[in-house]
């Protein structure tokens, strides 16, 4: 059985054998899904999540929010010709 030690700040380390057997890398996302006993680990395989909200809007923050809809017409336009 492998164990670790969560710490006052609720953090833990992964197990050697672990990473290994999942093939884990530094700053890789991983996944908890709670089953009706315990925890379910496993490697994030998509990127998606990871990709939302890295694309910048060409509309500056605090505009109103007609013109930001405008803008978000005119990329539309654009980008289905």
């Amino acid at each position: 059985m492998l164990r670790s030690t969560l710490t006052v700040r609720w953090q833990t380390t992964i197990p050697a054998e672990v990473r290994k057997a999942l093939n884990l890398k530094p700053r890789q996302k991983i996944i908890y899904e709670l089953t009706g006993d315990g925890v379910l680990i496993k490697p994030q395989t998509d990127i998606l999540p990871d990709l939302y909200g890295s694309l910048s809007s060409e509309v500056p923050a605090g505009t109103k929010e007609e013109e930001r809809k405008a803008a978000c017409r005119s990329r539309v336009k654009r980008y289905s010709k």
